[in-house]
């Protein structure tokens, strides 16, 4: 059946013994977690990488759509931009030096996402389309919704300037 020797160990190590083994092996044991630091550096890395090169693409797009559409994506004066207004972009991809869909959302995203954009959205009235022509009112769920994004984008970066703060809960502060 099975040809291994079963391997029984009758009486415990003595300490001795023990010793010796756990000596033999803690090199093994070292080099073990060296390996698997070393990977986990290399992903680290790569994953710098990676948003390296997408916020590269970002501002790439970025600066596509200030150029094709002053009008609307101005750096110095956001506007609340028209809901839906990547479809109205997507046929303008086709042209030369245009982003790809993927980079065009990345960069939409990234404007949206901005603390000036969304003091705009909640102090302003109307949205704008892609000629910066006046669209349709802002509702107050909207104006809400914008408040809400902006506190949390706020107190992510509260968080990250105070990572102290961040492990602290209300838990904690109920202990004695």
């Amino acid at each position: 059946m099975n040809d291994r020797p079963k391997l029984t160990i009758k009486k415990p190590l003595s300490p001795e013994k023990h010793s010796q083994l756990f000596q033999a092996l803690k090199p093994l044991q070292t080099q073990a977690v060296k390996g698997k630091q070393k990977e986990l550096q290399e992903q680290k890395q790569k994953e710098r990488e990676a948003q390296k090169k997408k916020r590269a693409a970002t501002k790439i797009a970025l600066k596509w759509l200030y150029e094709q559409f002053p009008a609307c994506f101005n750096p110095k004066d956001l506007k609340p931009l028209k809901l839906h207004i990547d479809k109205d972009i997507l046929s303008f991809l086709g042209k030369e030096n245009s982003p790809s869909k993927v980079k065009l959302r990345y960069a939409l995203t990234y404007y949206t996402n901005n603390i000036d954009y969304l003091e705009a959205v909640i102090k302003g009235t109307h949205r704008y389309d892609l000629e910066g022509h006046q669209g349709e009112e802002i509702t107050a769920e909207q104006k809400a919704y914008a408040q809400e994004k902006l506190e949390r984008i706020l107190q992510a970066i509260k968080d990250k300037k105070h990572p102290k703060n961040k492990s602290f809960t209300q838990e904690e502060a109920d202990k004695p």
